[in-house]
């Protein structure tokens, strides 16, 4: 299936008797020999070697994190739209995409006038952000709106992270130790990054940016998304800071549901930073307030229609400007 300019493999569960394509890999350098990269290498999770994560459908990731997060996994994860296979993550667990269908209001003889608007969600960024990847679930079932003279196209991924979401205790990151939001190659990270990660962090290994911009497959994986599927925006669901942040030009939302606007500032290497800085996409990062306790059903209705509303100004804004 192509996605924008961008061919997906069929998920697991749509492709039982396929053969398993051959995971992507990543030649990593070597990093210089220090004891806080050495530390902080060894610090990464894991996986059980007797689990096959190939086989696992979205519905079957799903149905873990509800276990996780001790909710009922019905109706969410029986009623999850097609997924398909984004790529694998370090440890070979899937990663799925979802793409909602495009909606168009009114009649589509003036196509040439429709705007076309892309929004790429992501979620559970960071393992150990529950509610995050619940969140992206709840948002994958729902259409955008229908707006005359707009096209809305909504690629989800939301379990970006799944090696540090299933972990026995869940990482903020991923199987190779490494803060993929800390991972994006944003200007001069080579020095920027590993200067914020040892002086504001003190080398917290939850925050270890990683041996080099872009190491990591999960990142690659956006990367590539951003390239092809060409987003208009991009929304990034955290926990558990509770507030609304953004990167980019253009006027952010006053708030999402429940969730007001306050700026948490630029780190090197973060998708925010990555994103607006260097393909001039802006990324609206919405911070739930507790990463293990999820919203309600209705207040991720409320959250979905308040960042439609936000979406459409933003793209009349993007518009006026070109």
């Amino acid at each position: 299936m192509a996605v924008g300019g961008l061919t997906l493999a069929p998920a697991a569960s749509e492709a039982t008797s396929a053969a398993s394509p051959s995971a992507p890999r990543t030649n990593h350098p070597v990093a210089p020999s220090s004891a806080p990269v050495a530390a902080a290498a060894a610090s990464k999770p894991s996986a059980p070697p007797e689990i096959n994560f190939e086989q696992q459908s979205l519905a079957d990731q799903c149905a873990l994190l509800s276990r996780s997060l001790k909710l009922p996994s019905k109706p969410l994860c029986t009623s999850l739209g097609t997924s398909q296979r984004l790529g694998f993550s370090m440890q070979r667990r899937n990663i799925f995409s979802v793409q909602s269908p495009r909606e168009v209001a009114g009649s589509t003889a003036g196509a040439a006038a429709i705007r076309d608007v892309r929004v790429l969600v992501l979620g559970a960024i960071h393992g150990d952000e529950l509610s995050a990847g619940w969140l992206a679930l709840q948002w994958q079932s729902m259409k955008p709106p229908q707006v005359e003279g707009v096209s809305y196209s909504v690629l989800h991924v939301p379990l970006l992270n799944p090696d540090g979401l299933f972990q026995t205790k869940p990482s903020r990151t991923n199987g190779n130790g490494v803060d993929l939001n800390r991972n994006f190659p944003t200007p001069n990270w080579q020095v920027e990054a590993n200067k914020w990660w040892v002086n504001t962090t003190k080398r917290d290994k939850r925050r270890w940016p990683g041996k080099t911009a872009a190491s990591e497959i999960e990142t690659q994986h956006v990367i590539s998304l951003i390239k092809n599927f060409k987003p208009s925006v991009i929304v990034a669901i955290h926990a558990p800071l509770g507030v609304l942040d953004y990167d980019g030009a253009g006027m952010p939302p006053e708030r999402i549901g429940s969730i007001w606007l306050d700026s948490v500032g630029i780190y090197p290497g973060s998708l925010g930073h990555y994103s607006s800085r260097t393909h001039g996409i802006p990324v609206l990062t919405v911070e739930l307030p507790n990463a293990l306790k999820v919203v309600s059903d209705v207040e991720a209705k409320r959250m979905w229609s308040d960042l439609f509303a936000w979406v459409k100004r933003y793209a009349q804004h993007d518009a006026a400007t070109k």
